[in-house]
């Protein structure tokens, strides 16, 4: 015997009798025969379906193909005009469950569903001697949602679920939502089983009606509000992200005259690179939309880059052969060797001037004595020509030493020069990707 006794609030809970339950067969035969027919008497009245919906699990949302995984329960009530007992008939039995196949069912269904429903099957429904019918099932509800990726991993998601008849139109069956939008929330919330990345924050629940050229359709709208747990995407990728810049930022620091610190700098930028490959998977992707964080990530790409080609000018200048050296030009020595050198606390090495200058000078001193005393002698005719001899070889090197002094003076200038546009250059940096990373906080935060 498919008839079973079942008990729900004042309802009876004894079982009804083989008698009983083949006289309610027979009784009902009828109705349990015409299946296919709206269960009404007055066809031009339509029928009231009232709902009850409560989400129970988020299992899944899949930002590349926008696709939602919910699992909810929904319960229909209706009344069967055709299914009406008096409880004395049956022994005071006043419920009864009866399998779905043998009585009419509407044909409620989510428009946004993508894929086949694979969601488990409740053999029994439930009916009360008023004719009340009460229909529950659990939903695996596969949706199309329409993301909203522009701020993840701090991103706070809506998604709709419209529940229709795609039969009967407004003049055959009512939709109703039995619950207001704040109890929908408050008991999705006490059964929500998911503890996954995504939170729940509220279910609002509205009745609507949409007029097609047939008819004019009721429906109900839900929307499902989420928002997602951010945790795993900043310690798995933020914040690597920010200690990989971070150590591109001090890198800085290292002395570019005495260290390769453009070969540190380009493999900071392929390890940097060879992250984004791998964390590549973990954003997500859309063709309308492009998250911030990937921005953050192209932006911080370029701030590198840009520190490479600055330490490249910096060790070119620093280190440039002696015979492509030019003279510093005048608004150069202006610009940075005063106003630079005084902005970022650097003072100028001083010339380096041999003594040999004040030799030479003392030696001409003496040729000159002794061409006035021993212009009539041979001897010192001879040694007038020899100290002149030396003392040419001394102006010789005077002159050697003096353009070696200058050549050093020249190449301590472009040495400090180097340090300041690197100091400039370093806070040009460090002031630019400041003003991002506030712009982009203030953005994700808001």
């Amino acid at each position: 015997m498919w008839l079973i006794c079942l008990f729900q609030g004042n309802f009876s809970l004894l079982s009804l009798s083989d008698s009983d339950g083949a006289r309610f067969i027979k009784t009902f035969a009828d109705v349990f025969e015409n299946t296919a027919i709206r269960p009404v008497k007055n066809f031009t009245q339509p029928l009231e379906i009232n709902l009850t919906i409560q989400l129970h699990a988020i299992l899944g949302l899949d930002e590349k193909q926008e696709i939602l995984t919910t699992y909810l329960w929904m319960e229909q009530r209706w009344f069967h005009d055709f299914l009406v007992w008096d409880p004395s008939d049956f022994s005071g039995k006043d419920l009864v469950a009866l399998p779905k196949e043998k009585l009419w069912l509407p044909d409620v269904l989510i428009l946004e569903m993508v894929d086949e429903d694979k969601s488990a099957e409740t053999p029994y429904l439930y009916v009360h001697h008023t004719g009340l019918v009460i229909y529950g099932k659990p939903l695996r509800i596969v949706s199309s949602c329409n993301l909203n990726i522009l701020y993840f991993p701090f991103d706070i998601q809506k998604c709709p679920l419209t529940v229709s008849s795609i039969t009967f139109s407004d003049k055959d069956m009512k939709l109703h939502i039995k619950e207001t939008s704040e109890e929908i929330t408050s008991k999705s919330k006490k059964v929500f089983a998911s503890k996954g990345e995504w939170e729940l924050l509220q279910i609002t629940a509205s009745e609507e009606s949409v007029l097609e050229d047939w008819g004019s359709y009721d429906f109900i709208s839900l929307e499902v509000t989420m928002k997602r747990r951010p945790m795993f995407y900043i310690v798995n990728i933020l914040i690597p992200s920010a200690f990989l810049m971070l150590t591109d930022i001090v890198s800085f620091y290292l002395p570019a005259h005495s260290f390769d610190r453009a070969s540190f700098k380009m493999t900071l930028m392929l390890g940097y690179s060879v992250f984004l490959i791998i964390v590549k998977d973990l954003l997500p992707s859309n063709s309308s939309h492009t998250p911030l964080i990937a921005i953050f990530f192209l932006v911080s790409l370029t701030f590198m880059v840009s520190s490479l080609f600055e330490t490249i000018v910096i060790i070119n200048i620093i280190h440039q052969n002696a015979k492509q050296r030019k003279p510093i030009p005048a608004w150069m020595r202006t610009i940075i060797l005063n106003y630079g050198a005084k902005l970022f606390w650097r003072r100028g090495k001083p010339p380096v001037y041999h003594q040999i200058s004040r030799v030479s000078l003392a030696t001409k001193i003496t040729v000159q004595d002794c061409e006035m005393k021993s212009s009539l002698s041979e001897e010192i005719d001879a040694l007038q020509a020899l100290l002149n001899r030396i003392a040419e070889g001394v102006e010789e090197i005077k002159q050697g030493l003096e353009r070696h002094d200058q050549e050093r003076e020249l190449e301590d200038e472009w040495l400090q020069i180097g340090h300041i546009l690197d100091c400039v250059l370093h806070s040009v940096y460090c002031i630019f990707f400041t003003a991002f990373l506030l712009t982009l906080a203030v953005t994700w935060l808001m």
